[in-house]
């Protein structure tokens, strides 16, 4: 079975978590102790680039859904990219299509906190 492999780098006020593989229960942990520390700075913008997530599950969106209540209660937020169509399906099928925000590209992820 294919792993989730993470990756963090930083641009100025902004996180890029960069995931590939599977995000389920087995590989959720990893991820979900990076974003609540990330989650500790003034005002956490997290931008994942997640065009090589090859799959999600509800363990693996209850990771985002977890955290994004204090992200945002300080001004932050969090901002996919370059998403697969199976693994937005998942969202869609779970209503959190229009709970999290979803970009096309990294300058759009970017411009997302400024709108």
């Amino acid at each position: 079975m294919k792993r989730l492999s993470i990756n963090h780098e930083k641009k100025e006020n902004v996180d890029i978590i960069i995931l590939d593989g599977i995000l389920n229960a087995d590989t959720v942990s990893t991820l979900d102790d990076m974003l609540n520390e990330l989650s500790k700075s003034d005002c956490p913008c997290l931008i994942l680039d997640v065009s090589k997530l090859t799959y999600i599950s509800s363990a693996g969106i209850g990771c985002f859904i977890g955290i994004i209540k204090l992200i945002r209660s300080k001004n932050g937020d969090i901002h996919f990219y370059n998403m697969l169509p199976k693994v937005h399906r998942v969202f869609k099928l779970l209503d959190m299509d229009e709970f999290f925000k979803f970009f096309t590209n990294f300058e759009q992820a970017v411009s997302g906190f400024n709108a």
